[in-house]
């Protein structure tokens, strides 16, 4: 099998471990799992290996340049929804060096631009780890639950104000920065075992998802956060903002998913009167997330694309002018 480097994703950053080296680590797992070898490093790109996987976007576009200026395999890029990063000329210059891009956005914008430069998207949403996300026999302590930054994008606010006047008689714990403003402390819980026990202590478990990721129609991007998976991994019951993205991964049986914020929170009052009605939502959120949605499922999708893509990769030419090295080397430092 493949012996495949990831460089430079932010793991040696304290808090992007915090919230993502868990979920990456569950990655390349899985990818061992399937008979990969699988480096990570935040320094050199490592030479002993088959591929090269490299993150763009959020100012990391130079160091990534730089490491495939370096590094002379085959490179795969990580890329945000193209709505907000899709740099042409870049991909264009460097096309011939690249597998194929990917990331969670499952927006048509993402495809179209990628096939406009002559490069294969490939949407890979976050998954779950079942041995780490999964159902506790837990005492319920809070009605309602949410974890997760308050500042993260906009349009969360529309939701959560509405819901603490309207359920002030209910116990409701917010967990990330940016709540103290409605008097909850900043804290910030690392994704692994304490947060899915967090999750299990909760009756409902709050997905409240930006508004630029979950509405292709006035913004093209289609972004499922992790906890949409992390949720029905654990076995508890969700309910979500976003039904036009939702209802890709998980149907009207398994995750409630509410766009109005009136009906949302009208929708909370109900289940947290009516508790009896969740228990099937939990065990069928569960089953798909177990056959579907986890990073096993990614690791194999992702394994395949690479197989594919190095096929297609045999028939682009090999010989690059010199003008195409000279603006490579100039993408290394502008």
């Amino acid at each position: 099998m493949y012996k495949i480097g990831f460089h430079q994703f932010g793991l040696n950053k304290p808090t992007i471990n915090s919230w993502f080296g868990g979920m990456y680590r569950s990655l390349f797992k899985a990818l061992e799992d399937l008979g990969c070898h699988v480096s990570y490093t935040d320094d050199e790109p490592e030479k002993d290996i088959d591929i090269l996987v490299l993150p763009m976007g959020g100012g990391q576009d130079k160091s990534s340049m730089k490491a495939m200026m370096k590094y002379d395999g085959p490179v795969i890029l990580n890329i945000g929804a193209a709505g907000y990063w899709f740099r042409e000329g870049l991909l264009n210059r460097w096309k011939e060096r690249i597998l194929f891009l990917y990331g969670t956005d499952l927006s048509e914008h993402s495809f179209r631009m990628a096939q406009m430069v002559g490069l294969p998207y490939h949407n890979m949403a976050f998954g779950s780890n079942p041995e780490i996300m999964r159902p506790l026999n837990l005492p319920k302590l809070y009605d309602a639950v949410f974890v997760g930054n308050a500042d993260s994008g906009v349009g969360r606010h529309r939701y959560t104000k509405l819901l603490l006047e309207e359920l002030q008689d209910r116990n409701i714990l917010f967990v990330g920065s940016g709540w103290e403003k409605y008097g909850f402390p900043f804290q910030t819980i690392a994704w692994g075992e304490l947060l899915n026990i967090i999750y299990n202590l909760s009756n409902i478990c709050l997905n409240i998802s930006n508004d630029e990721q979950k509405d292709a129609d006035s913004i093209p991007r289609m972004d499922a956060n992790n906890r949409l998976f992390d949720l029905a991994m654990a076995g508890c019951f969700q309910i979500s903002n976003a039904p036009q993205l939702v209802r890709h991964y998980f149907d009207d049986s398994e995750v409630v998913a509410i766009d109005s914020p009136k009906e949302w929170v009208s929708a909370i009052r109900y289940y947290l009167d009516n508790p009896e009605e969740t228990h099937s939502f939990r065990m069928a959120a569960h089953k798909r997330a177990l056959v579907d949605h986890d990073w096993k499922n990614r690791a194999k999708n992702f394994i395949c694309e690479i197989e594919i893509q190095l096929i297609r990769r045999k028939e682009i030419p090999v010989k690059i002018p010199g003008w195409k090295k000279a603006l490579r080397l100039r993408d290394c430092f502008i």
